[in-house]
């Protein structure tokens, strides 16, 4: 399971479709980072640490025997579990992370959040996912409120931090006071960039996902503004719980839902060359038994399926950070959805660990101009491009030729496939006939893409870092070629 890092910017249906789809990700890395020396004790930094504890509640923690019941089968909250992590301060420019506070064993459970407590998507939504999840919360955050309120009113402060427990409890059954007091108070993605800043990118196939990225929320936010205005909230609101979403969400591919855990949210990811110290499930209830009691006997509720954080194989040593890996995204997926993009330690200008490079938005945009460029002669015609493309389709039946790119490790077989016709048609003159010509077109094409990632005019260290991996690519690629 990674974070989301691809989405289609759907906006609600009286405002149309804006589809816009990220590069196909590669598959994340599983390496851990070995073990280091000891580090100092750590105590808890920050009160957000309590976030764990109501995250995590029922569960009786990692010292708990098999024998124990890992779940108040009655429903009435148990008492916190003896965490093994914190929320910590990390240092300036670095914000909060977890922490652990003992060494952990290899595999061992740190923290264990039942799917009542995880703030999920609604696959049926008719908002973009993300948009419909913001509201779900400025709506679960005002109703927070008004229960502070009323539990001070009557001196039960304890109501604002519990929360109805059990399978069938829902989001509207929780109190989500003590998580979404623990969120950032800002998170900035590009859905605020400017105008100048959207040009800085520099890249036009990152403008247009940026661009349709910023309509796709503003329609959604024009479609629920009055209630919005209900709740006492406003665009900056809106704002803040979208970008919220778009950096802590997990995207589980068997429900197709976008799931935000409580605690597990504050793991960072792990910067590169580092791999992460922890991973990420979901454990899924067993509830056949549950069933044949249910026919002879009233049974206690069954234990709730929970999302779990787990140390690695290298386990983790007391005083270190523990992170986790977003998935082995391209560059344009960090900075769009989670605001900042990895790049390898040490200074070098290297792109980074999962890097890749759209040289073409699709086929028929390829075709134009490996025709155009082959030839020398101007643009390509319609039926010229044609036949290009069924060429594709006869040698890769049903291909989907959308993020034409190159990787260090090569070009896309789709868009060499597309090369090779072209350059076969009319590479007999060329220098190294067909293939030499294939080679050529590539060469031009990462010369071409690399200007537009010119050094020296961004002023975002967030937009000069992609800018700086997708250049380090480019050279990386020209060398090989």
């Amino acid at each position: 399971m990674q974070r989301t890092a691809s989405s289609s910017w759907r906006c609600p249906g009286r405002y149309g479709s804006l589809v816009h789809r990220l590069s196909r990700p590669h598959r994340a890395r599983t390496s851990l980072v070995p073990r280091a020396a000891a580090a100092a004790p750590v105590a808890p930094s920050l009160p957000t640490s309590t976030v764990l504890d109501w995250a995590c509640s029922g569960w009786a923690g990692p010292d708990a025997s098999a024998s124990e019941a890992s779940w108040d089968r009655r429903r009435r909250p148990a008492s916190p579990p003896q965490l093994r992590v914190a929320v910590a301060d990390l240092g300036p420019g670095r914000g909060r992370g977890l922490m652990a506070t003992e060494d952990l064993a290899p595999g061992e459970t740190l923290l264990s959040v039942p799917l009542t407590r995880v703030f999920a998507s609604d696959p049926d939504a008719e908002l973009h996912w993300s948009a419909d999840m913001a509201l779900r919360l400025l709506r679960a955050r005002h109703r927070s409120r008004a229960l502070a309120a009323a539990g001070a009113g009557a001196g039960a402060g304890a109501a604002a931090g519990s929360a109805v427990q059990g399978a069938e409890a829902g989001e509207e059954e929780v109190d989500w006071g003590p998580w979404i007091q623990a969120l950032p108070a800002h998170v900035r993605t590009p859905l605020e960039y400017d105008d100048d800043e959207v040009r800085q990118l520099g890249c036009p196939y990152m403008q247009e996902e940026v661009v349709g990225m910023q309509e796709c929320i503003g329609a959604c936010f024009e479609a629920v503004e009055g209630e919005l205005a209900e709740l006492g909230c406003g665009w900056s609101d809106f704002l803040w719980a979208v970008q919220v979403f778009h950096s802590r969400c997990f995207f589980e591919p068997t429900s197709g839902r976008h799931l935000c855990v409580p605690g597990v949210d504050m793991a960072n990811h792990a910067p590169a060359p580092a791999a992460p110290s922890a991973g990420v499930g979901v454990v899924r209830a067993l509830s056949q038994g549950w069933d044949a009691v249910a026919e002879v006997a009233e049974p206690p509720p069954p234990e709730p399926s929970r999302f779990a954080l787990v140390a690695g194989e290298a386990g983790i040593r007391r005083g270190e950070e523990v992170t986790i890996s977003y998935g082995g995204w391209p560059s344009e997926a960090f900075l769009l959805l989670f605001g900042f993009v990895p790049l390898p330690g040490g200074g070098a200008a290297l792109p980074g660990p999962s890097e890749a490079l759209t040289l073409f938005g699709d086929g028929r945009e390829a075709a134009a101009w490996a025709l155009e460029a082959a030839r020398g002669a101007g643009a390509a015609s319609e039926s010229a491009v044609d036949g290009v493309l069924a060429a594709v389709e006869a040698a890769m039946p049903g291909a989907m030729l959308q993020n034409l790119m190159v990787t260090g490790d090569g070009v896309d077989g789709r868009l060499q496939l597309l090369l090779d016709v072209v350059a076969g048609a009319n590479g007999a003159g060329a220098e190294g006939g067909a293939q030499g010509l294939s080679r050529a077109l590539v060469r031009r094409r990462v010369e071409e893409r690399m200007r537009h990632f010119v050094s020296g005019d961004s002023t975002d260290e967030t937009i000069a870092a992609f800018k700086s991996s997708k250049r380090a690519l480019c050279e990386k690629v020209l060398s090989m070629l």
